[in-house]
């Protein structure tokens, strides 16, 4: 278990769009460099996605090559300077790491699809007759070889061949016959070879996926478990975060140190914050828990969250998030008034949080077309807002931007934000603050009570003799609550206080310590 990062929060950047450091109008590495201090003001830990050679088609999810940087990113110089300066900062790096497929112009597969049999053959997952029946999402009659090749999600990603679960067709191998561990020594070498230029760890794409008919994800935990340990006997620091769902697996079974709750596996995620129609990649319709109409529910949230809290204790931690790059801003149909109770909430909860980048001065949700098979992703991967100059500040190219810049970047942007002390960008950072000074004495394994749920919602954490107390309405009705009689109050929003009580304004929020 990692507690170095007990206390960590995570910030992810989206590299194509965080900052120009060369005027071509794309995101890159030395311009991640150059924004350290201003992530370190939310973070201390930063997640990149994909920066690894790639057509580009699933925004670099479809890797190439997987030890070569994409020459839009920069050079593996970049990478070390950006893990130099980082650490000089007490930050950690992060690195996607993608590899349950590849892009189907990786030359593993170039060669796998080949008529003869060859050394790569049995990289991917390949039935063994195009007319034959196959019962998985697969691709066939493009290739070579007389085999339909297995899909993860885009017709251009082949599945690597982590295996089955259980072997029910002749050309199918077991999780862990030969063919299988040889991927295995693969990716334990692609994780060290960026642990040797200074990456700390990463985040794992599809994490409980890569074994094939694995119901409760066992099968992909054993071979997590065994790539981890692996990489621990040299670098025991790593961090490895997955995207899976359900911490009560990845963590304990799968030996990750991070889970994410978000829109996937369980409704929770979503009734709490994108359960509107057009607020999530799912097609969902109804009402979210923090809309100021009230009208949502966290019962569901907390019934799911506790469970795998109480899964994950002694092993690791769960991370609820703002956002991230397969979702729409969590901006959309919120003020910054009700921006600043969801962050106080989930700055608050025992976890490591994720904040997606922009989303602490509310950055917009743009209606675009699909650009490198984001689709309705697109909208939320737009250019950071950093001022109301050229570009929003983001990039001096006189040409196109990676994607067009919202409008409003004028209004909306980090330093006209940072001016004003009201701001949602101060309001995180107060919170921020608050939490490394005041929290940092609660770990997510202290004890932590659900008082009540409705509006508002009220929950403690206890430790080391000390209670933490917070309440979040956000709802624009007002609320009457018992509060410590003697705490102090860290930040509060819209609240009033007398005696043991306090009045919780509509769109309110309050810390206390007692």
């Amino acid at each position: 278990m990692n507690r170095n990062i007990s206390n960590s929060i995570i910030y992810n950047v989206y590299p194509t769009s965080f900052y120009d450091s060369n005027g071509d109008g794309i995101g890159d590495l030395k311009g991640i460099t150059q924004k350290l201090d201003y992530i370190k003001q939310f973070a201390d830990i930063v997640w990149v996605n994909p920066v690894y050679k790639s057509p580009f088609r699933d925004g670099g999810y479809d890797v190439q090559d997987y030890y070569q940087i994409d020459e839009k990113f920069g050079t593996m110089e970049d990478v070390e300077a950006l893990t130099h300066e980082a650490h000089a900062r007490g930050m950690k790096v992060l690195f996607d790491l993608v590899v349950g497929h590849t892009s189907d112009q990786h030359q593993w597969f170039l060669e796998s699809q080949k008529a003869e049999p060859n050394e790569y053959s049995d990289y991917y997952v390949w039935n063994d007759d195009v007319f034959g029946w196959c019962p998985y999402k697969h691709m066939t009659g493009t290739c070579e070889r007389n085999g339909n090749y297995l899909i993860n999600f885009f017709s251009f990603q082949p599945s690597l061949n982590f295996g089955f679960a259980k072997k029910t067709q002749s050309w199918q191998h077991l999780y862990d016959e030969e063919p299988c561990c040889k991927l295995h020594d693969i990716v334990i070498d692609i994780i060290k070879f960026y642990m040797k230029k200074g990456i700390d760890g990463f985040r794992v794409d599809l994490a409980n996926s890569i074994v094939k008919d694995d119901v409760d994800g066992e099968y992909s935990c054993r071979v997590w478990r065994k790539i981890f340990g692996k990489v621990r006997e040299e670098y025991p620091e790593a961090i490895f975060v997955s995207e899976w769902g359900q911490p009560k697996f990845a963590v304990p079974k799968g030996t990750f140190d991070i889970d994410f709750i978000t829109h996937c596996y369980f409704e929770g995620y979503n009734l709490l914050l994108r359960q509107e129609a057009g607020t999530n990649v799912l097609k969902n319709d109804g009402h979210s828990y923090f809309r100021k109409e009230g009208q949502g529910e966290c019962n569901t949230f907390f019934d799911y969250f506790l469970e795998n809290l109480a899964a994950v204790q002694g092993s690791g931690y769960i991370s609820v998030v703002s956002g991230n790059h397969d979702l729409p801003r969590v901006s959309m149909g919120r003020t910054q008034e009700e921006l600043k109770t969801v962050f106080a909430f989930l700055l608050a909860l025992p976890t490591v949080p994720l904040i997606y980048y922009g989303d602490e001065i509310g950055m917009p949700y743009s209606n675009l077309k699909t650009k490198d098979g984001g689709y309705c992703r697109t909208g939320a991967r737009t250019p950071m807002q950093w001022n109301d100059g050229k570009n929003a500040g983001f990039s001096q190219t006189d040409g196109e931007t990676y994607l067009p810049i919202h409008e409003n970047y004028t209004e909306v942007n980090s330093e006209a934000q940072a001016k004003d002390p009201k701001s949602l960008l101060n309001g995180v950072k107060d919170l921020v603050e608050a939490k490394r000074a005041y929290l940092g004495d609660f770990t997510p394994d202290a004890a932590f009570q659900l008082v009540q749920t409705g509006y508002p919602v009220v929950f403690t954490r206890k430790e080391n003799g000390k209670t933490f107390f917070c309440a979040v309405n956000p709802s624009d009705r007002t609320y009457e609550i018992d509060v410590p009689a003697n705490g102090k109050v860290l930040l509060s929003e819209n609240v009033t206080l007398e005696g043991g009580k306090a009045q919780m304004g509509g769109v309110s929020y309050l810390w206390m310590l007692a």
